[in-house]
C-alpha cells in the first residue's frame, strides 16, 4: 500500500501512524489532527525523526525548557528514551507530521564496524536527544519515504543503502557518541583516541597539529588520514566542532555570548555566531534564550 493511502486512513486524531517494515528497520509518518500538549513518546531503539509540516514543542529531562521543531529540522532519540510533545498548531485541515527511522542496533553496529569507529572517543555522558539541521540529511529522509513506499524488486537493497547512508553521514557529524552508544560499541584505546582526549581537555587553550601529533604517535599526514577515516573531518574541524559544542553547554547554563565566544578561543565574535548558527540551526543568543 502506498504512503498516501495509508496516511488516508486515520484512526486517531493525535499520532495517527503510517508503518512501513524492513530488516533492521521501521519507518513511519505521524500525522496529528488536534492541538493537544505532553503527548507520550517512546523510543523502543535508535529513532531518527524530521519535521514535515507544522511545528512540535519536544519536552525531555536534557531540555531546561520545551524545544520547538519545524520543518527542515531533525532529531535523535535514543534507544529507551521518553519525550512529551506538544502540538500547538495541528489541525483537522492542516495536520502536523512528523517522520520517524527506527533503527536496530546490529544495523547501527554493522555500519560502525565498517567505518572502524569506537565508542571511546567520548568520556562523559552524551545527549539522549539531539537537533540536526543537515540538509542532506533531509534530502535523505525523502528518498527514504519515496523506497518505503515502492513495491520494486530492488525496494529491500535499495532500503539497506539508504539507512546505511544515513547512519554513515550521523556517525560522520556531532551525533556518533549518540550512535555509538545505542550499539555498545567496545571501547578501545588508540593514537587517535589520545588526541581527541587532549582536545577535549584543552577547549579553552590554543590548539595545535604539532601538539595532536605528539599526543597521538603520528605524523601529520597520518594525523590527518586518521581524522578523515574515522571521524569524515579534518583535526581542525573537529576542534571547532568541540569547541561549539562546549560553548553550547556554557549559554545553557547562562554564560553571556561575549564571555563564551572568548573563552573558546574564537576571535571574533560574527565568526562565533555564523559558526554557531551553522552547527546549531539558530544565533547562540537564540539558543540561549530556547534552553535558559
Amino acid at each position: 500500500m502506498l504512503l498516501q493511502e495509508k496516511r488516508s486512513k486515520v484512526s486517531t486524531l493525535i499520532d495517527n501512524r503510517a508503518a512501513f517494515n524492513s530488516d533492521h528497520v521501521q519507518l513511519c509518518v505521524y500525522d496529528t489532527y488536534q492541538a493537544c500538549e505532553r503527548i507520550p513518546f517512546h523510543a523502543e531503539q535508535l529513532m531518527f525523526c524530521a519535521m514535515h509540516t507544522g511545528k512540535k514543542v519536544m519536552h525531555h529531562h536534557s531540555l531546561q525548557r520545551g524545544q520547538e521543531f519545524l520543518p527542515g529540522q531533525s532529531f535523535i532519540i535514543a534507544g529507551g528514551e521518553h519525550v512529551e510533545i506538544d502540538f500547538p498548531e495541528a489541525h483537522l485541515n492542516a495536520p502536523t507530521s512528523c517522520l520517524t527511522i527506527e533503527v536496530d542496533s546490529k544495523k547501527v553496529q554493522e555500519v560502525a564496524e565498517r567505518m572502524r569507529l569506537e565508542q571511546a572517543y567520548y568520556n562523559e555522558q552524551s545527549a539522549t536527544l539531539q537537533l540536526s539541521n543537515n540538509p542532506f540529511t533531509q534530502q535523505l529522509y525523502q528518498r527514504l519515504v519515496d523506497t518505503f513506499s515502492e513495491n520494486k524488486q530492488d525496494r529491500e537493497v535499495l532500503i539497506d543503502l539508504g539507512i546505511s547512508e544515513l547512519l554513515v553521514r550521523m556517525l560522520q557529524d556531532r551525533s556518533r557518541e549518540l550512535v555509538l552508544q545505542h550499539c555498545n560499541l567496545k571501547i578501545g584505546h588508540n593514537g587517535l583516541q589520545s588526541a581527541i582526549s587532549f582536545i577535549k581537555q584543552n577547549l579553552t587553550k590554543p590548539i595545535s597539529i604539532e601538539m595532536l601529533c605528539k599526543s597521538a604517535g603520528m605524523g601529520r599526514s597520518k594525523l590527518f588520514l586518521e581524522f578523515k577515516r574515522q571521524l569524515g573531518c579534518t583535526p581542525q574541524a573537529f576542534i571547532v566542532e568541540q569547541k561549539l559544542t562546549a560553548a553550547a553547554a556554557k549559554l545553557k547554563q547562562g554564560t553571556t555570548v561575549t564571555q563564551v565566544c572568548y573563552d573558546y578561543g574564537f576571535s571574533e565574535l560574527s565568526y562565533f555566531s555564523r559558526r554557531f548558527k551553522k552547527t546549531f540551526g539558530c544565533s547562540p543568543r537564540t539558543y540561549q534564550n530556547q534552553t535558559v
